[in-house]
C-alpha cells in the first residue's frame, strides 16, 4: 500500500501546535506510540458521546463520516473514559474517541453516566514529507533551570470537577484588579482547551499547558511529565509575571502524576500557596494527610465540601485550615493569598 492524500473535514484541538492544512498525506504504516498523530474516520454518532473540540477551541460535534487528525494517548478518568495505546495498529482497525480534543485509544474504562463512547476507523498515520508526525516533536524546548520561579499558587483537587477552575478565576479577577500580572499553567490532566480559556477570560495571560509541552495527557512516563512541568514553568516565566497560578487537572491521587510533581524538591520551593478543592469531608481529611506526607501543607480548602457552613466549620475546627465556598465572593481566600505573598508582590 502506498501513501495517499486525504482531506480532513475538521481539525482537532489536540494537534493545534502542528498548524495542519486540510489536505494531508497519510501512510498505511503505523507505529503506535504516545503522541503519534493518525487520521481517523468517525463511525456512527447516533446515541454516542460525540462532543468535539476544534483547533480554535470551539465546541462542536463529531458526525459520522468526519475525517479528523487524532492523537494516540493514555487516559485514566474516573468520571469519563479511560483508554490505552494499542500494541499494534493498521488501517481499518477501530478505536474509540476518548476525549473531546481528539485523543483516541483502546477503551479500558467507561463511566456509564458520561454516555457511550464513539468508535472511529483508523485510516493511516499522518506524515509530513518523510516524517511521521508526533505532537511531542512540536512541544516546548526541553529546558530546566535551577533558577527560582516567580511565586506559584497551586490549585489541586481531590477529584475532577471539584471547582478548581472556579476558584482560580475568582483569585485571578481580584489580582488583576489590583494590578498584579498573572500567568497560568495547566500542569496535569488530558488535552482540553476549555479550562485554559476560562483562565484567560479572567485575566490570566499567557496560559501554557502540557499539550504545549507535547503531551496528550499526563498519564504517561513520570519523567516526561516532570520535564514538561519544568518547560512550562520556564516558558511562563518568560512573560515576567508577578505570580503564576498553576492548575492540576484530575485529583491528588491517580495516574496523572500530580503527587510526583508536588513532591519534586524544586517545584515545592516555588509553591507559596496551596489550595485544595475537595469534594467532601473525607476527601478533605485525606488530602490534608496526603499533602503533608509530600512535605507541603494545605493553605485553604475550597470546593463542594465547603459549599455549606457545616463543611466550613468542620474543616476549620478539625483540620485547622481555612475553608471557603467558591460560590460567592472569596474574602477569606484573598486574605490567605495576601498574607502569603505580600512580601514578594508589592502591589498586595
Amino acid at each position: 500500500m502506498k501513501n495517499k492524500k486525504i482531506r480532513l473535514t475538521k481539525i482537532s484541538s489536540i494537534v493545534r501546535r502542528l498548524h495542519l492544512p486540510y489536505e494531508v498525506e497519510i501512510s498505511p504504516v503505523i507505529t503506535p506510540c504516545e503522541g503519534g498523530v493518525i487520521v481517523v474516520e468517525a463511525l456512527d454518532h447516533a446515541g454516542k458521546n460525540n462532543v468535539f473540540e476544534l483547533s480554535s477551541g470551539r465546541i462542536g460535534k463529531l458526525i459520522k463520516g468526519d475525517i479528523i487528525p487524532a492523537v494516540l494517548g493514555k487516559r485514566r478518568a474516573l468520571r469519563e473514559y479511560s483508554c490505552d495505546i494499542p500494541h499494534s495498529l493498521k488501517p481499518g482497525d477501530e478505536l474509540y474517541f476518548s476525549c473531546e480534543s481528539g485523543l483516541v485509544g483502546e477503551i479500558n474504562g467507561v463511566n456509564e453516566n458520561w454516555g457511550t463512547p464513539m468508535k472511529v476507523k483508523v485510516l493511516g498515520s499522518l506524515k509530513k514529507g518523510k516524517k511521521f508526525l508526533n505532537i511531542k516533536d512540536y512541544g516546548l524546548k526541553k529546558t530546566f533551570s535551577k533558577k527560582n520561579s516567580v511565586p506559584i499558587i497551586a490549585v489541586v483537587g481531590t477529584c475532577m470537577d471539584s471547582g478548581k477552575t472556579t476558584i482560580i478565576c475568582k483569585i485571578a479577577q481580584y489580582l488583576r484588579n489590583k494590578g498584579v500580572k498573572i500567568s497560568g499553567a495547566k500542569l496535569t490532566g488530558v488535552a482540553f482547551m476549555q479550562d485554559p480559556f476560562k483562565m484567560k477570560d479572567s485575566g490570566i495571560d499567557p496560559v501554557v499547558d502540557f499539550v504545549d509541552a507535547g503531551l496528550p495527557s499526563t498519564c504517561g512516563n513520570s519523567e516526561e511529565v516532570l520535564q514538561a512541568v519544568f518547560s512550562i514553568i520556564g516558558e511562563v516565566n518568560k512573560s515576567h509575571p508577578d505570580v503564576i497560578i498553576a492548575e492540576f487537572g484530575d485529583g491528588l491521587i491517580g495516574e496523572y502524576h500530580v503527587s510526583n510533581i508536588l513532591k519534586n524538591e524544586w517545584f515545592k520551593k516555588q509553591v507559596k500557596v496551596l489550595i485544595v478543592a475537595a469534594n467532601d469531608l473525607v476527601a478533605a481529611w485525606g488530602a490534608k494527610q496526603f499533602v503533608q506526607s509530600l512535605g507541603l501543607d494545605v493553605d485553604l480548602f475550597s470546593g463542594p465540601a465547603v459549599n455549606s457552613h457545616t463543611g466550613i466549620k468542620f474543616i476549620e475546627n478539625h483540620l485547622n485550615t481555612p475553608a471557603e465556598s467558591n460560590l460567592h465572593a472569596v474574602p477569606k481566600t484573598i486574605q490567605v493569598i495576601e498574607r502569603k505573598l505580600k512580601k514578594s508582590i508589592t502591589k498586595l
